[in-house]
């Protein structure tokens, strides 16, 4: 049996790890999994172990018919509601604010000006640069090389998730914010494969299972 670890930033559904198996060309793997972003749904009859690193927390397990149905049976009959009190008299609306004179209402003429130079400074860059794949590719890779490190950190602060990687057979990073991680563990070990995608690891799975020369 292979041990297999992927290190993921994206919501993963439970769909996926079937087709991780298949893609590998083993249904006999245990599959933990390092993610930032919890799963779409349950998943724990699909691996073997996800721990969650990044913010939220794990889809509850689904709830089986017979426990609904026990559950319903057991529930209290529900009591007559009482009557609703009156709602409360509204307040009084407050007196609207004097309108500012003299000196206040030159700053606020200002400040009016300044907040409307500003709205028209953004406006004046056009649409097309906004939108345009350049700039939407250098945001994306800043966005991307932050989520990296920010994994790698809690990655290295986790001691559960470092003895998990430590016993895998091979570290796979499935995505391009788990790349930063995967070449630094890759660093740490040499001695394990750290690759990137299924395909590179279909092959140092099948590298392992060759009989030697």
């Amino acid at each position: 049996m292979s041990n297999v670890v992927l290190l993921s930033t994206r919501k993963l559904p439970p769909t996926y790890f079937d087709q991780v198996r298949e893609d590998l060309g083993d249904q006999d793997i245990t599959i933990d999994v390092v993610g930032w972003v919890a799963p779409s749904a349950w998943v724990a009859d699909k691996v073997n172990s996800f721990t969650l690193i990044g913010p939220g927390r794990m889809p509850a397990a689904p709830v089986v018919e017979e426990e609904v149905a026990e559950v319903e049976s057991a529930a209290p009959v529900a009591e007559e509601p009482a009557p609703k009190p009156a709602p409360a008299p509204a307040a009084p609306a407050a007196p609207p604010k004097p309108k500012p004179t003299g000196a206040k209402r030159v700053v606020k003429a200002v400040e009016w000006r300044a907040r409307k130079a500003k709205k028209v400074a953004g406006r004046m860059l056009p649409k097309a640069i906004k939108t345009s794949a350049p700039v939407k590719f250098l945001r994306g890779q800043r966005a991307t090389s932050d989520l990296g490190k920010t994994y790698w950190e809690r990655v290295l602060s986790r001691r559960d998730v470092l003895s998990t990687i430590d016993q895998a057979d091979v570290v796979i990073a499935l995505d391009a914010g788990a790349i930063w991680a995967g070449w630094n563990l890759g660093q740490r070990k040499a001695s394990t494969p750290v690759v990137l995608g299924l395909p590179a690891a279909r092959r140092e799975l099948d590298m392992m299972k060759a009989p030697s020369a």
